[in-house]
């Protein structure tokens, strides 16, 4: 998270006049927070910016009280993506490059203390860019949104 970002939420958030809401700079894969301190963790997209998923959920079922919920929406795909793709910084912008494989994540998920509840494919999220189109025809990269909960 930029500068740029926190201020924007900051402004964003008294102008709503959220008085329970709070931004902290940190890193998705090393999460600011004691243990077993939240009831819900929501993401738009953002886990599948990070290179260490694995590391990601891990914490976010540290951070969770017992029957907490994670609730997300991110880019996944059918098949495994290959070296050349992970390695294309225009398709890592477009949020294909660092997705996973959509049984690795789910298994990711269940290793970090959390049962997937409910996955439902976004089929009205399109790609823009040709390139991004044609690995998310060949990849079956899609767009999900997921609800799992800490057991």
């Amino acid at each position: 998270m930029t500068d740029e970002q926190l201020q924007k939420g900051e402004a964003l958030r008294q102008k709503a006049g959220f008085g329970n809401v709070e931004f902290k700079k940190g890193y998705i894969e090393e999460l600011p927070f004691k243990s077993e301190n939240f009831d819900a963790v929501i993401s738009n997209g953002v886990i599948n910016l990070s290179a260490e998923k694995e590391k990601v959920f891990k914490e976010i079922g540290r951070v969770l009280k017992k029957g907490g919920k994670m609730a997300i929406s991110d880019i996944v795909t059918e098949i495994q993506l290959t070296d050349s793709i992970i390695q294309n910084a225009n398709l890592w912008a477009a949020c294909i490059g660092g997705a996973m494989q959509q049984d690795l994540y789910k298994n990711a998920i269940n290793d970090a203390s959390m049962k997937v509840m409910k996955l439902i494919e976004n089929s009205q999220y399109g790609f823009l860019t040709d390139s991004a189109k044609s690995a998310s025809k060949k990849y079956g990269v899609k767009s999900i949104s997921l609800l799992a909960q800490k057991g």
